[in-house]
């Protein structure tokens, strides 16, 4: 079956043709540019599956560093929007233990790509996602 690809509107992310960029103006933006099947791997299996490019902490903390504001705030508006949740921090980082600032920021990092591999394929109402 084939998505009838629509022009995309989510704000931060560049589409080119069947792929999506969510870190676009990065300096490693074709690292951050999925097509659909790796948009619906990463929905339905999360990051800790292992996505090219943001498997090792050093590559997620540089992201992280990279793209900072942008990644806190989508997160802080998701968290509060869908789920009230004003501490997402917490959320994020639901482990009994604390977490490091590099554990956290490859959560923060995972996070906004899933959630952003998400809200793509709800916008082009990609049928082998529903």
């Amino acid at each position: 079956m084939t998505a009838t690809l629509s022009p995309l509107t989510i704000d931060n992310v560049t589409q080119f043709g069947d792929m999506y960029c969510i870190f676009p103006g990065s300096e490693s933006e074709s690292v951050a540019t999925f097509d659909v099947d790796q948009l619906c791997d990463i929905a339905n299996h999360g990051m800790s599956q292992g996505v090219s490019g943001f498997i090792y902490t050093r590559d997620c903390v540089e992201w992280f560093d990279e793209n900072e504001d942008m990644i806190e705030e989508y997160l802080s508006d998701w968290y509060f929007d869908n789920l009230n949740e004003r501490n997402y921090l917490a959320a994020i980082c639901n482990d009994t233990e604390p977490c490091s600032i590099d554990e956290l920021k490859t959560k923060m990092v995972w996070s906004y790509v899933e959630l952003r591999a998400h809200d793509i394929l709800c916008n082009i109402k990609h049928p082998d996602f529903y």
